[in-house]
């Protein structure tokens, strides 16, 4: 037997207490006092029971309110450290990079130092030995005057030449240095974000747990209250309204941009994702008489979302039984729509291109498994994915 909603619960306890007014009303004009009492307090019993069915139902509400509230704020939460998590881990991508080029640097720079040290104790070597001998001879009076001063121009030439290496020594010494000190700094600055790495880690473990249980707790109570087709109504309701309410606003501008038409592109547009669909256009969903409006494409969580076709991004927020949503309009009435993201790449007014990144598969929204749920629509009306998708 189908549950009664608590809506349906006051209707029927509104019936009874109108039709206990007829029997007051009859018992009033029999002049019953005590029929008429006991009518008077049943009437007034229904009322307080209506009375009190009716807070529940706003409890209720305000209560799924509140939940679908946490949820947005979690998914967005979510969303956000995904794309924290993305930037420290690029960051220290590019840490590891100038960490591995400061290493081979400094292996050259300790190759070239030890070459030069012993050039230099060579030359040194050589050079005491020719001094000494040209000093002997000058001692001796063995070497002429213009012999001597040709070993003194050769001697300055030598000197001359290992101050130079000298120098060159002392750079080298100095450049691994700062190699070396450069390398202290970046392996220190790569372990603080490899720290906050994990913490963001922690921290998006624990908010997807978080996410688990407001939905566990979500589908619990749509559970209890057998509200659960109402609200996918409701939902394809909010997502038909802000379709609507984009269509019309979106009627009187103009896409930029020299691309083919959306409309000569049937059957030639690159799926969003690699992912088949489990989901048929038109097919009926598990409850009630509500049918698929587009594809629902299970993939793995943070699988690359791309734009089918050029448009512009005029949707890119979270919206309830949605998720974090993101709505393309390819002009002439034409729009595509891509929810249930982990993270959204692209903000309202941004141009996109065919196979442009703009999402991250994800279950936000209140899913429990990661996929895709992708549309089109022309003028706020769902159309057949399959004759669009190569």
């Amino acid at each position: 037997m189908k549950p009664l909603s608590p809506f349906s619960v006051c209707a029927a306890l509104l019936g009874i207490g109108l039709s206990l007014a007829t029997p007051l009303a009859a018992a009033q004009s029999a002049d019953d006092p005590a029929t008429a009492e006991e009518a008077k307090e049943e009437i007034a019993r229904v009322n307080r029971e209506i009375a009190t069915l009716e807070s529940m139902v706003i409890s209720r509400s305000s209560e799924r309110a509140k939940l679908q509230s946490a949820l947005r704020d979690t998914d967005t939460v979510i969303a956000t450290t995904k794309q924290s998590i993305a930037q420290s881990t690029r960051s220290i991508e590019m840490l590891n990079r100038r960490i591995n080029n400061l290493e081979a640097e400094a292996v050259s720079l300790e190759r070239d130092i030890a070459s030069r040290q012993s050039q230099l104790e060579r030359a040194l070597g050589a050079f005491s030995i020719l001094s000494q001998g040209g000093d002997l001879k000058i001692l001796l009076g063995d070497s002429g005057a213009h012999e001597t001063e040709r070993h003194r121009a050769y001697f300055d030439l030598l000197l001359r030449e290992q101050l130079a290496e000298i120098n060159a020594f002392k750079v080298a010494v100095s450049t691994l240095d700062a190699n070396q000190k450069e390398q202290e700094a970046i392996r220190a600055d790569q372990e603080h974000k490899q720290k906050v790495l994990k913490e963001q880690q922690a921290d998006l473990l624990a908010q997807r747990n978080s996410q688990r249980s407001i939905i566990a707790e979500l589908s619990a109570l749509l559970a209890r209250d057998g509200q659960q087709i109402e609200a996918l109504k409701e939902d394809f309701a909010r997502l038909n309204t802000l379709l609507t309410e984009l269509t019309r606003r979106m009627a009187d501008l103009n896409l930029l941009g020299d691309f083919e038409d959306f409309a000569s592109s049937a059957g030639k547009l690159r799926a969003p994702i690699k992912s088949p669909s489990k989901t048929r256009f038109g097919q009926k969903r598990d409850r009630g008489d509500l049918r698929w409006q587009g594809w629902l494409m299970p993939a793995g969580r943070g699988t690359a979302v791309r734009a089918i076709h050029f448009g512009r991004v005029v949707y890119a927020d979270w919206l309830r039984g949605q998720g974090l949503l993101t709505i393309i309009d390819h002009g002439n009435g034409w729009m595509s729509l891509y929810s249930r993201n982990e993270s959204l790449l692209k903000t309202t007014g941004d141009w996109v291109a065919p196979g442009e990144e703009i999402a991250r598969v994800g279950s936000s929204g209140g899913a429990t498994d990661p996929a895709l749920y992708f549309e089109i629509r022309s003028d706020g009306v769902p159309v057949d994915p399959a004759k669009w998708i190569q």
